[in-house]
This record gives structure tokens, C-alpha cells and sequence, in this order.
């Protein structure tokens, strides 16, 4: 009976992983940005060009979603579909459907709300993302990344938050009080917002100014290198690494500044480091920038979302080898390996999309609200749930929930395989009907729950891993109601 189960599994895997994949990228227009020659073709963001003409040789459809020049038309939270309407000169609508889409953010997108409510929307409709919108905030701040570096005992620049002219000297002290200083802006890519200060009196002017075009400012101690190390990661795995050597009109090591970037061999603890950064970053891609300063590695950002106009070294895994060495490869190889990579539907499951607590509320059809535990551990086919006065007759089962009656087609039956039984035989054979279920603001079609008179405890449901994978979820042992509204506990008979 196990291996029969097993065959059903496979069965529906290979199913669900036969469905076509959409990819989105969704990103930012921005007309003042200068143009480059792509492959013959001008573009306004290498990396959305590459990604797209890899899509277009692996047969799989690509949108590239500027978000100033698109609008959600159309959401099924039944069907976990998205439609969004795109202006992009031939002005299409598509519709994505949630669990076959990868949706890619940029780092523009989340610069306003009109990106940050399509980025929701991918999200919310279970696209698989990279990456989350928090992730995305989280590295597009550089001040919450200097916190979080601080949080995880990784080591960075020190770093110090200028909110006004009384906490500039303070400020100071916090990251050594010397000159010269880094002046960054709070958000910015490709160097923008970046200034190398060299007296007291150029740092008050300059932040006086910047306040006065509405930015927000962090000062940072200087570390005088003349070149970082830029590390592209995708879960968690290091992916290829390259040296930005500065040029000589500009400290910034941006390659947008001019900087020269060769293939860069990491060594063990500058791995370990950069893999510490990516997860506590919780981006599914990243770049991580790091440098070595007097013979000790420091991090200094996590990119949500790097470019990839460089030489690379790549890297190669082996069973369960870590990173190796794997030979010199180009930004367009870089984007083959990561979309490669990414479009293996067995490579999403590592991320979560949401936190869930191990015990929300759920509510069933004709039912009502539930109390439910999600059980990691529970691989059956079929939810359970607790039911009483159980009778089947015919092709209907009917029921009692908190002295209401209930009634619905029979689905099958649920076989139960406890830990202490002995042989092949399952332990215990419960009639299962089918359920809709609404969660989070979805709802789950036709969901199998076993029917148990089982003990009363904190819940009456209980959810298998199906249903958990199905959320895109990651369950917290140490929480509970996260996603949902406290339901008061159930009374015992």
C-alpha cells in the first residue's frame, strides 16, 4: 500500500511539474537611464535583456513588466490567477497563474508604489519569487542591511544613521570619528548616492544639501581598497564571483563607474561569510559585496538585485561538495546557469514565500472557521479532521461537527501509517470527502480531509505538507495565528 502511495505522488508531481512555466520581470522605467547595445538590440537593464533572451531560447514565455507603464486588470483567488495589462507599445494583457510563474524583481520596482503593488500582487497570487518584496526592502535599505549585519555578527563597515544636524558629531563617534567618510544615500544602486568626504566641513554641507532633496543619509567609517569582490548567490548556493578593481577617477567600484571586473577565486572563509550575509538577507538571489580590509573580509551590501556586466569565475557543485572553481564565464553564461537553475520547479521549494504559525485559523465550506494545526510531519495523502456520528451511505458521508449536521460526496479513503505498526498494512482506513478551503485571502478548491472522532485538543484540522507546500508557506514552531485571526480554543467533551 506504501508503494501504491508513493506511484501517486510521483504521478501528481510529474503532472504539476509538466505545466508550462511563465516567467514576469518586473521592473522600472526609467527614460533619463542611458541606452546600451545588447546583442545588436538597445536596452534599458542588461540583466532583464539577458534573462529574456535566455527565456526565448528554452521555449519559455517571458513578460517584462515596466511598472509605469502597467495595471492589474484582473485577480481569481480561487484559481490564484494574476492579469495585468501591459503598455509596452503592443499594450497585451496577461494572465499568469500563480503556481507556474517565476516572478523576477528588480531593484527599481520597489522604489514607489505602483512596483511595490504589482510585486504584492505576483506574491500574494503564489508566484514563486525573486524576490520576496520584503527581501527586495530589506536590500534596497542599506541602513536595515547594516542592522541586520549587526544583528548576525557578520562583519561590515560601522555604520551610523544621520537623522539631523544634532546627531552629525555623534554620528561620527560611532564609526571612529576619523576621516575620510562614505556618505550614502539609504537606497541606490550602481553607485548613485555614494560620496567620499574628507573633512568635517564638506560632510555638514554636503548632508545639508542632500536633506534639502529629500534624502535620507548614513555615514559609514572609509576603508581604503582599491577593489571589492561582487558574489552572485541563488539559493543560497554561490553561483560565480568577480573582482571590481577601482578606476582612477573614481573610489566607487561600481562597474557602472568605470570600474575593470575580472573572474575572482573565493576562498573558504570568504565563503562562509558571503553565505552568512545571503541568508540573513532571506533573498533567493543576491549579490553580495564584500572587501578585504588589513587582512580581514568585511560585507558590504546584499543586492537584491545585481547586475551581471562582468567576467566571472563560475562555480561548479558535486554530490555534496561545496562550491568549486568551475573556470571563467561571462554575464550572458551567469544568466543561463541562473535561469537553468530557477525554472527547476524542485529548486522552489526551498523558498518561503509566507511565515505561517504552526497553528492558524482556516475556514471550510458550509462549516465555518476552524482552528487548524499545519503538521510538518504529517505526509498522508488527506488532511484529517475531527468529525462525530461518521455514517456512509452509498456515495454519501454525513457527519456531525459541534452538533451540526453535514454531508458530502465520498472521496476515498485516507490510510494512515503509524510509527509503532508492523507490516504493510495501514493502521487505521478513514473515509475522506473533498472541501473547499479559504486561507490568507485564497481559496483552496476541493482540499481531501480524512474524518476522525479524534481527541479534542488545541485544533480539529489538521494540515498535511500538501497543503502547506500549496500555501508556499514556512511553518514557525514558535508562533501561532500569524496569518489569521485568534480563534478561541475548543471546548473539550
Amino acid at each position: 500500500m506504501q508503494v501504491s502511495q508513493f506511484k501517486d505522488f510521483i504521478a501528481e508531481k510529474v503532472e504539476r511539474e509538466n505545466k508550462p512555466i511563465q516567467v514576469a520581470i518586473v521592473t522600472k522605467t526609467n527614460p533619463n537611464l542611458k541606452k546600451r547595445k545588447v546583442g545588436g538590440k538597445e536596452d534599458k537593464e542588461l540583466t532583464v535583456e539577458l534573462i529574456n533572451d535566455c527565456c526565448e531560447e528554452l521555449n519559455i514565455k517571458c513578460i517584462v513588466i515596466e511598472t509605469r507603464n502597467a495595471i492589474i486588470t484582473g485577480k481569481d483567488e480561487e484559481k490564484n490567477t494574476l492579469t495585468v495589462f501591459n503598455y509596452d507599445g503592443k499594450d497585451t494583457e496577461h494572465t499568469f497563474i500563480g503556481k507556474d510563474t517565476i516572478c523576477v524583481t528588480r531593484a527599481g520596482a520597489v522604489e514607489d508604489e505602483a512596483g511595490l503593488s504589482i510585486i504584492s500582487a505576483f506574491q500574494n497570487s503564489g508566484s514563486f519569487m525573486i524576490n520576496t518584496r520584503n527581501a527586495m526592502l530589506t536590500c534596497n535599505n542599506k541602513l536595515t542591511s547594516a542592522l541586520l549585519f549587526e544583528k548576525f555578527a557578520i562583519p561590515t563597515p560601522r555604520t551610523a544613521f544621520v537623522s539631523n544636524e544634532k546627531n552629525i558629531d555623534d554620528a561620527l563617534k560611532l564609526i571612529g570619528n576619523k576621516f575620510p567618510v562614505v556618505m550614502k544615500t539609504l537606497t541606490g544602486t550602481q553607485g548613485i548616492g555614494v560620496v567620499k568626504v574628507d573633512s568635517y566641513e564638506s560632510l555638514v554641507s554636503t548632508i545639508q544639501a542632500m536633506w534639502k532633496l529629500g534624502a535620507e543619509l548614513l555615514i559609514q567609517e572609509y576603508m581604503g581598497v582599491n577593489f571589492d569582490v561582487r558574489t552572485f548567490v541563488v539559493d543560497n548556493k554561490i553561483f560565480a564571483s568577480t573582482k571590481r578593481i577601482q578606476s582612477s577617477f573614481d573610489f566607487r567600484t561600481n562597474t557602472h563607474r568605470g570600474a575593470k571586473a575580472v573572474p575572482y577565486k573565493l576562498n573558504d572563509e570568504e565563503i562562509e561569510i558571503i553565505l552568512r550575509a545571503s541568508r540573513a538577507s532571506k533573498a533567493y538571489l543576491c549579490g553580495v559585496d564584500h572587501i578585504i580590509y588589513n587582512g580581514k573580509i568585511y560585507i558590504l551590501e546584499v543586492n537584491g538585485s545585481p547586475g551581471t556586466g562582468a567576467d566571472y569565475e563560475g562555480y561548479l557543485y558535486k554530490d555534496l561538495q561545496g562550491p568549486t572553481p568551475g573556470g571563467a564565464i561571462s554575464g550572458k553564461q551567469l544568466v543561463k546557469n541562473f535561469v537553468k537553475y530557477t525554472i527547476d520547479r524542485t529548486n522552489w521549494d526551498r523558498q518561503s514565500i509566507v511565515e505561517v504559525g504552526w497553528l492558524e485559523t482556516i475556514e471550510l465550506d458550509k462549516i465555518g472557521k476552524i482552528r487548524a494545526k499545519l503538521d510538518t510531519g504529517n505526509g498522508a495523502l488527506a488532511c484529517s479532521m475531527h468529525a462525530e456520528d461518521i455514517k456512509i451511505e452509498g456515495k454519501t458521508v454525513s457527519w456531525k461537527y459541534n452538533g451540526k449536521k453535514y454531508s458530502a460526496p465520498k472521496a476515498g479513503e485516507s490510510r494512515v501509517f503509524r510509527a509503532n505498526a508492523s507490516g504493510d498494512e495501514p493502521s487505521e482506513t478513514r473515509v475522506t470527502v473533498k472541501l473547499d478551503m479559504s486561507f490568507n485571502g485564497f481559496t483552496y478548491k476541493d482540499i481531501e480531509f480524512g474524518l476522525d472522532q479524534r481527541p479534542r485538543s488545541g485544533s480539529d484540522v489538521l494540515l498535511n505538507r500538501e497543503v502547506i507546500r500549496m500555501f508556499n508557506a514556512s511553518v514557525n514552531p514558535n508562533r501561532t495565528f500569524v496569518l489569521s485571526k485568534r480563534l478561541p480554543p475548543i471546548d473539550k467533551d
